[in-house]
């Protein structure tokens, strides 16, 4: 899920995107911005779909992220990858 759809699905389930900014101890345009493409952290992805009570979709983008930093030119950060990705594969998005 991309930080857009979580931020607006956050937003819904927080019931608007100004609570969500409040939940997140940021200004609403600092979301707005996300949305548009402003540069983000997986960290940052990861809690706000936590803030937006999706904990299972924060785990996931946990996850991803820590996969998508690996460097698969190293072998054992392509094996540490390589279990990332697996755990996600038995979990499926619901």
């Amino acid at each position: 899920m991309g930080i857009k759809e979580t931020i607006e699905k956050a937003a819904r389930n927080a019931g608007s995107q100004r609570k969500l900014a409040e939940l997140l101890g940021m200004h609403e345009q600092t979301l707005s911005n996300l949305k548009k493409g402003r540069p983000h952290s997986y960290q940052l992805h990861a809690q706000i779909a936590a803030a937006g009570g999706m904990a299972e979709e924060a785990r996931r983008i946990l996850i991803e992220g820590i996969a998508e930093q690996l460097d698969e030119k190293i072998p054992h950060e392509a094996e540490a990858k390589a279990g990332f990705l697996a755990m996600l594969k038995a979990f499926p998005r619901s």
